[in-house]
């Protein structure tokens, strides 16, 4: 397998030569510039993070707008980590960063997320959260007391804290912290342990602390023996306007991971066309596709069953294994970075974790997991990938 191997400094170059150079404009810039699009197309993609890496070593040079554009991290220059975050924003990924954002300080953002929220004081529900958080590809938020729980506040043969505020319907303990912009999410999980039979007041907090009107909410809990009926009446009684209310599932203490991933695949909306997944170990990686007949093809084959491929090492940055048959190619010139998902030749599957550049078929791009997660959870030599919808 013949693949020029490039550092970042080459790539930069032989970009500079198939994409033309910015030139220095006497402007300030339309007033809706959006931070991270350079091209000023209006849209995060990456060809923008491409544009901005070939900044940070030298190759382009841009006006003042565009440089306040790509530092993005405002840290006072434009380096590979503005570039990262702007290719992350570009697959759907969450970023700190104010790549998206609009000069005027809005946020650019049209694709609703899924959020796990849940209260956990013994551990037993993150557990569960954990899986759902990394089956869906979800948000995280931890409903966590202002005033936290003691030992001596759960102590069940006592006249505890939890024991009076469940005794207590209009209790409602104050949460530490809060969710900035619920809005961005169409679908929250809402986990709790069972309380004397019930949902802690806590949850009861959170729901009237926000607009569900838009959202489905699936609850789940934990618990030794009680059911999950009696805190799913409580919620309807509450008065929240819910965009839908599922019914919920208990779970008990030590639950698979594989009983929490049927459940999830029967109670989730429907499944996203444009993302499958690759299971490497106990790592789940969600993938999204591109929008091509390859990635179709892709998705297509894998509505047929599991693709399980051994993968080598290739070159030192990127995993590759054999399809032992061809899919349709829709080669191109292209800087890959790490997470991608290619086509080579037709019959052969990369996963990229360093960059090159040669003529391939982006098939997609794993989220949510930086080089270094990568590298770590590929590891040296061959790896078994499995490749799944779910």
């Amino acid at each position: 397998m013949k693949k020029r191997i490039f550092s970042a400094v080459m790539i930069a170059a032989v970009s500079a030569v198939l994409f033309p150079l910015f030139v220095s404009a006497e402007t300030s810039g339309p007033t809706n510039d959006m931070y991270g699009d350079i091209d000023y197309d209006g849209i995060i993609s990456s060809a923008d993070a491409l544009q901005v890496l070939r900044c940070s070593v030298g190759t382009d040079e841009y006006d003042t707008v565009q440089q306040g554009l790509s530092d993005i991290d405002d840290d006072g220059s434009i380096t590979a980590s503005d570039a990262l975050d702007i290719l992350r924003y570009s697959v759907g990924l969450s970023v700190e960063t104010k790549v998206g954002r609009d000069v005027d300080g809005s946020q650019k953002t049209d694709q609703k997320k899924t959020l796990v929220a849940y209260f956990s004081r013994t551990g037993n529900t993150e557990t569960v959260a954990d899986y759902i958080i990394e089956l869906t590809n979800a948000d995280r938020f931890v409903i966590e007391a202002a005033d936290p729980y003691s030992d001596a506040d759960i102590e069940y043969n006592s006249d505890c804290r939890a024991n009076r505020e469940q005794n207590d319907k209009s209790v409602r303990p104050e949460i530490k912290g809060k969710i900035d912009d619920i809005s961005q999410y169409d679908t929250i999980y809402l986990g709790y342990a069972i309380w004397w039979g019930q949902e802690p007041r806590i949850i009861d907090t959170f729901l009237e602390s926000y607009d569900f009107s838009d959202i489905t909410v699936i609850p789940f809990c934990t618990s030794a023996s009680s059911g999950i009926s009696a805190s799913e009446r409580n919620i309807r009684e509450l008065g929240v306007e819910f965009g839908e209310l599922k019914t919920g599932r208990r779970f008990a203490i030590g639950s698979t991971r594989e009983q929490i991933s049927e459940w999830v695949g029967e109670i989730s909306p429907t499944r996203q066309s444009d993302v499958v997944y690759a299971h490497i170990g106990e790592n789940t990686l969600p993938i999204k596709l591109e929008d091509n007949s390859s990635a179709r093809a892709f998705e297509e084959l894998l509505k047929n069953g599991d693709l399980t491929l051994k993968m080598d090492d290739y070159g030192n940055f990127e995993k590759v294994g054999e399809l032992g048959f061809a899919l349709e190619r829709n080669d191109e010139d292209i800087t890959t970075v790490p997470g991608d998902l290619i086509l080579y030749q037709g019959d052969k599957i990369t996963i990229y974790y360093d960059i090159n550049s040669w003529s391939f078929t982006r098939l997609g791009h794993i989220q949510g997991k930086s080089q270094e997660e990568l590298r770590s959870i590929l590891g040296s030599g061959s790896v078994t990938v499995i490749f799944s919808l779910r």
